[in-house]
């Protein structure tokens, strides 16, 4: 059991701030900014990138392309609320020394729980990590939160998403030219023969079409690849279980 289980955060006016775990729970850590962010070693192989949520107009930094690749099925998912990175700090004294660990992300649902992601190494799980697992753990039995790790769906399923993904920012929103897609897509048709017969030009209707479904406003196979023939309509049963639900949450 880790002693002196603190958290490290920021306050909206800029502040660092240190509360026991317990402490914790009013504090909505998926809406704050960065308590700490990456340094990079020249030998290290990793990468610093940062992914723009639609979910709440503000980037959200992630270590690695697999983290970037959750962001992304987060900022998706229509039941996450807010999602920040790095917002957070546990700190933790054990056998005499002073222990560090940041999360990857905190989420507020719209259920409004908090669950704060953990996402393992590429290389698999290190004696490192599963310690700093366990006193995630242990912080969220004192905070109220739920530990998760991240869901990816297979390579197809998430080359279609990033490629959709281009379209999410509400600028490529446009009520009048969606109608018309609806109309288009009421049964499921193919995807370019729907945009070309919808009545709005071809360099509109695509962007936009895929705007719909980044926010689920209509459905197409993910498990195949996204191209002028892919069956496109009302939001179906067919979506990836990594799309429905990208983290897997421990239930206490």
């Amino acid at each position: 059991m880790a002693r002196e289980l603190l958290v490290v955060y920021q306050g909206p006016n800029g502040i660092r701030r240190t509360l026991p775990a317990e402490q914790i729970a009013g504090v909505p850590l998926a809406e704050l900014h960065e308590v700490w962010k990456p340094s990079r070693h020249p030998t290290q192989r990793s990468i610093v990138t940062y992914w723009w949520a639609a979910t709440t107009r503000r980037h959200v930094g992630c270590r690695s392309l697999d983290r970037l690749a959750t962001a992304m099925l987060l900022d998706f998912h229509p039941g996450v609320h807010a999602f920040s990175a790095w917002s957070a700090q546990l700190v933790w004294r054990e056998r005499g020394r002073e222990h560090r660990m940041v999360p990857d992300f905190f989420v507020r649902t719209a259920a409004g729980t908090t669950i704060v992601v953990l996402c393992p190494p590429k290389t698999g799980p290190s004696a490192r990590f599963e310690r700093g697992l366990q006193v995630l753990r242990e912080a969220c039995a004192d905070a109220g939160w739920q530990p998760a790790a991240p869901r990816l769906p297979g390579t197809t399923a998430l080359a279609n998403l990033r490629w959709i993904s281009r379209r999410r920012h509400p600028r490529f929103g446009d009520a009048e030219v969606e109608a018309s897609l609806v109309r288009a897509f009421a049964a499921p048709r193919p995807l370019m023969d729907g945009v070309e017969t919808c009545g709005v030009p071809r360099m509109l209707a695509l962007p936009r079409l895929h705007h719909m479904l980044w926010h689920r406003r209509l459905g197409v196979d993910w498990n195949l690849p996204l191209g002028p023939e892919s069956l496109v309509g009302p939001l179906g049963e067919g979506e990836p279980e990594a799309l429905r639900a990208p983290l897997c949450v421990e239930r206490r």
